[in-house]
């Protein structure tokens, strides 16, 4: 699995056992980590093919060689911080059987809300790109399907187990929770004041799994109304 560091996307193709990246590699990762850089503060719509090869510094010939055009650099950075959210995640697909619903939502959710700050300027430039951007679309829809059909299983599993609520179908009820997630995540990479507080997200996030699917609050929640 690729990893993403806080400093730049990491690359998910390198092929295993190779030793040390060639010099192709290190130009198509400078491209990638400058791009990174400059969406911090420029929107990619603003940005040009010759801004993007002087960050890096290559030719614009050289950024050529590497990608077609600049939402194509969008959507090379896209799979790795995908994969650093579904790590995020994995508590909420693969809860360990003697972790407690709550404990798992509730780390998990703060681990997605943390990368997607640390992501969210790349974030938000893809939730701008995907409405005029078909590949790009695709690539988004394809990858949020995977977490919701992971989600989806981890519902129909502790619904057998009797752990869960019964309720929609697990696939229905894991899309309405992802999507509400993104939308959600999305804004407040959009800085909009319609989102969510920064200081409320974990919990809010937290609240709204757990008693959706399990129909219990958080463990906070759950000790003030022991204590009252």
């Amino acid at each position: 699995m690729a990893t993403t560091s806080s400093s730049g996307p990491a690359r998910s193709d390198v092929k295993v056992g190779r030793r040390r990246p060639t010099k192709g590699d290190r130009r198509e990762q400078a491209i990638l980590d400058g791009a990174y850089e400059l969406l911090r503060d420029t929107p990619l719509r603003t940005l040009s093919i010759d801004d993007l090869a002087k960050r890096a510094g290559l030719s614009r010939s050289s950024f050529y060689f590497y990608f077609e055009s600049k939402w194509q650099v969008l959507f090379a950075m896209l799979g790795p911080i995908t994969e650093d959210v579904f790590t995020a995640s994995r508590l909420i697909f693969e809860r360990p059987v003697d972790m407690d619903p709550q404990e798992a939502i509730e780390q998990a959710s703060a681990e997605v809300v943390t990368v997607w700050h640390r992501h969210g300027h790349i974030l938000r430039e893809v939730g701008d790109a995907v409405g005029a951007e078909p590949d790009l679309r695709s690539q988004w829809d394809s990858m949020l399907g995977q977490f919701i059909q992971a989600a989806a299983d981890a519902i129909e599993r502790d619904r057998a187990a009797g752990v869960a609520l019964d309720g929609p179908p697990p696939r229905a009820l894991a899309a309405a929770l992802m999507w509400m997630g993104e939308r959600n995540l999305g804004l407040m990479s959009m800085r909009s004041g319609n989102a969510i507080p920064s200081e409320d997200a974990v919990d809010t996030i937290a609240t709204v799994w757990l008693r959706t699917i399990f129909g219990v609050g958080t463990r906070a929640q759950q000790d003030g109304e022991i204590a009252t």
